[in-house]
């Protein structure tokens, strides 16, 4: 609980100190190019208050909370000029909802071809509280493993896929505690290991307007068409309802389009 009263301290005041001594927190923008990926789809994990005044995890869509007028933020990769070393802002989806962003951090990782990988447990906030002890936020996956959600060791992966990228890992399947299944992308305490926030599923894109609905005044060959579900699993074939088309075309370029069936 006093964590989660300095958090909302923090996110009023923008207040944060590190020590010599702390693990490193990349604060500032790195140098390099910068790309912006607006969030469309994918799931939410945070905590909210019940109505009997308790913290409890609720799932969000990203989707869902657009069409309310409450859009996620967006988030930021910088390009080093080695076009291997990457830095990524705003990994956690939560972060953006709050006030002053806390978060305000980069996590560090490398490019090798259309796949990012982010080594995990870096520092994306850290804090001495009132007693002297300290803690912060780290990011890496969690996972469902024994009825409870612990950190992995595993590296974050990113996939760019044309004009989108895509959260790469995580899973949410299940209906009951005995077949589910959970993998996110989390911010966890440093200390207890205790989950903040996490991400499944998240696909973004570069497109100001979204991911656009129709492939419309392309006059170039196509060589080729590919089909993802808005979890970014790849498809055989375009099914009932929405999925994301990648289209390649005979000059190399690519477009993601997403194509709407409700037959």
């Amino acid at each position: 609980m006093k964590k989660l009263l300095l958090l909302a301290l923090v996110a009023i005041f923008g207040v944060s100190v590190q020590a010599q001594n702390d693990p490193t927190v990349i604060k500032d923008q790195p140098a390099g190019t910068v790309t912006t990926y607006k969030r469309v789809s994918g799931k939410m994990f945070a905590y909210q208050k019940g109505k009997d005044g308790k913290q409890k995890l609720s799932l969000f869509s990203i989707e869902k909370l657009a069409e309310n007028g409450q859009p996620a933020g967006d988030l930021t990769m910088v390009t080093a000029a080695d076009g291997k070393t990457v830095y990524l802002k705003n990994a956690l989806t939560f972060g953006t909802y709050i006030n002053n962003d806390p978060f305000n951090a980069w996590i560090k990782g490398t490019k090798d071809g259309n796949v990012i990988t982010i080594p995990a447990g870096q520092f994306v906030f850290y804090t001495t509280f009132d007693d002297g002890s300290k803690a912060g936020i780290q990011v890496g996956y969690m996972e469902l493993k024994d009825q409870k959600i612990v950190p992995t060791d595993d590296p974050i992966k990113f996939y760019i896929d044309g004009v989108s990228l895509k959260l790469g890992e995580t899973v949410l399947e299940g209906q009951t505690a005995d077949d589910m299944k959970i993998k996110m992308l989390a911010g966890y305490w440093s200390d207890d290991k205790s989950l903040f926030c996490g991400d499944v599923e998240t696909v973004f894109t570069t497109d100001p307007n979204g991911i656009e609905t129709v492939a419309a005044g392309e006059n170039k060959q196509v060589v080729g068409e590919t089909y993802f579900d808005l979890s970014g699993r790849k498809l055989s074939k375009a099914g009932k309802g929405v999925a994301i088309k990648n289209v390649k075309f005979a000059d190399g370029t690519t477009k993601s389009v997403k194509v709407v069936d409700n037959k």
